[in-house]
């Protein structure tokens, strides 16, 4: 495909994102419909796709529509491009300029139409002002940009000198973090990871990088028994594993997302039990449980853009009562003296501090032990946690 058929087929994808639909589920319906289009083309379409996403009021704003064509048109001007090179209407481009955007085009030439467009939702905007403070608009700026990718190296496994080696043999480069020894930064061929033979050996996790700092924070002794609550996928799970010999048991309240545990966990080497709400019922209370929440996931809106267009104030209202109700079920499975580990990636004090603050203010039995945020400005997504001891 030319380049100016990647910009064609992201005119079609945004217009389907733009009336409503899910980004994962258009672009996997495209994709199947698109034989044509090379494993290069689709990363190259969807690279668009989610740049067009992080920036999308703005692009709109120099596009000066609320379309398909309107945000690809802003993308071009954003990066200095001129659209009418790329809207011909030969081949696989896009159709040719109307009159009307040519209008709109000269009309924006010389001007900054996207000044003053931050790109939030309305009714966000205040609250993550506040919340960032002077952090608000480098972390707006950083937002605009794909997040890195990071691996976990398993050091049950494999040094993270031994894993660099191995994947720069599979074309992949990796840089080690100063402050996290076990933690990879993928350099380039993000792509080939997912196929390696140092993924399918379980020497590595995909594992965000502040991710892998939540995790760390937690004290772990050989012997514990830990429960993590809101398991989904198990990665928080697996980072703990390879931390300590004890048992650790996962559940979710939606058994099906934690349908890949077994197969990341046995990769691993790691002993996960996967169980049900029967199940957990009848188990002896925990060392730490673990409550990685369901949140807004501001903190990693540069991985999900679309998660602050889709999120309504009354999605992020249901979203705080479920994380009151979560942190109240989960307490009950404490052992006394236990620990209850709260996380969210988000960067809003509604769903970190005024949560722990209600819970304590609700069941004044516990204390905290630690609380911390971790900032995307660090490198990783952000994150919140508190541990809560039962005293």
């Amino acid at each position: 495909m030319t380049p100016q058929a990647h910009l064609a087929s992201a005119v079609e994808i945004m217009d389907r994102i733009i009336s409503g639909e899910a980004p994962e589920k258009v672009l996997s319906n495209w994709s199947r419909r698109s034989r044509f289009a090379g494993s290069g083309d689709r990363e190259k379409i969807r690279n668009i796709v989610f740049d067009c996403l992080r920036s999308l009021k703005s692009f709109w704003a120099l596009g000066q529509a609320e379309t398909g064509r309107g945000v690809v048109i802003g993308y071009l001007l954003a990066s200095d491009r001129n659209p009418e090179e790329v809207f011909t209407g030969l081949g696989y481009a896009p159709g040719v300029l109307s009159e009307e955007e040519l209008k709109r085009l000269e009309d924006s030439r010389g001007s900054s139409k996207s000044d003053g467009v931050i790109d939030l939702p309305d009714w966000l905007l205040e609250e993550f002002r506040g919340a960032l403070k002077s952090d608000f608009n480098n972390i707006l700026e950083m937002f605009r940009f794909r997040a890195p990718l990071y691996l976990r190296v398993n050091r049950s496994r494999t040094s993270p000198e031994e894993t660099q080696k191995t994947l720069e043999s599979e074309g992949v480069s990796t840089t080690r973090h100063p402050s996290f020894p076990f933690a990879l930064e993928v350099l380039t061929n993000e792509r080939k990871v997912k196929k390696s033979k140092t993924l399918e050996l379980g020497h590595i996790e995909l594992q965000d990088l502040n991710s892998q700092a939540v995790c760390e924070t937690i004290p772990l002794k050989d012997g514990f028994r830990v429960l993590d609550f809101c398991a989904g996928g198990g990665g928080k799970s697996l980072a703990l594993a390879d931390r300590f010999s004890g048992e650790i048991f996962a559940f979710d309240a939606n058994f099906k997302r934690m349908q890949d545990i077994p197969v990341r966990a046995n990769r691993a080497g790691s002993n996960i039990k996967v169980i049900s709400e029967l199940e957990l019922e009848s188990e002896p209370k925990f060392d730490i449980v673990m409550c990685d929440v369901p949140c807004t996931g501001s903190g990693s809106w540069r991985r999900d853009p679309n998660g602050k267009w889709s999120l309504t104030p009354e999605r992020y209202q249901e979203l705080m009562i479920s994380q009151k109700e979560i942190l109240t079920t989960a307490k009950d499975h404490v052992k006394d003296r236990g620990l209850l580990v709260y996380i969210t990636c988000s960067l809003l004090p509604s769903e970190n501090s005024a949560q722990v603050n209600s819970f304590l203010d609700k069941f004044p039995n516990w204390t905290i032990e630690l609380e911390k945020s971790f900032s995307p400005l660090t490198g990783g997504d952000g994150f919140f946690t508190t541990h809560l001891r039962l005293t």
